[in-house]
């Protein structure tokens, strides 16, 4: 199997910029949103954070569907998976506090 051509070189480089400019947003808007310290409001910086932190998500999964396309054991195949590997680490973390604060 050879290297994918230019257009998917420059498909994933889009697709991680995207992806980094929505991840890193997500905290911008959700402290813009969460003005104030009562419950409504960090409960709506919440849903803008999850919100922006779907569309990084989605954008997540189409990277790694586009790394997918490179020989196993590239740097660019590994890497194309760190995204999805973040969105999983949130997950798990979201969870965890979850089922910490039931307790």
């Amino acid at each position: 199997m050879s290297d994918p051509g230019d257009g998917n070189r420059l498909l994933l480089a889009g697709l991680m910029a995207l992806w980094v400019m929505a991840f890193g947003y997500a905290f911008v808007a959700a402290e813009g949103a969460g003005a104030g310290v009562s419950r409504n409001a960090l409960i709506e910086a919440f849903r803008v954070y999850a919100g922006w932190q779907a569309i990084a998500g989605t954008l997540a999964l189409a990277i790694a569907g586009v790394g997918w396309r490179w020989p196993r054991g590239t740097s660019v195949r590994r890497l194309s998976l760190v995204p999805i590997a973040l969105a999983a680490l949130q997950v798990a973390a979201f969870v965890g506090l979850r089922a910490v604060d039931r307790i």
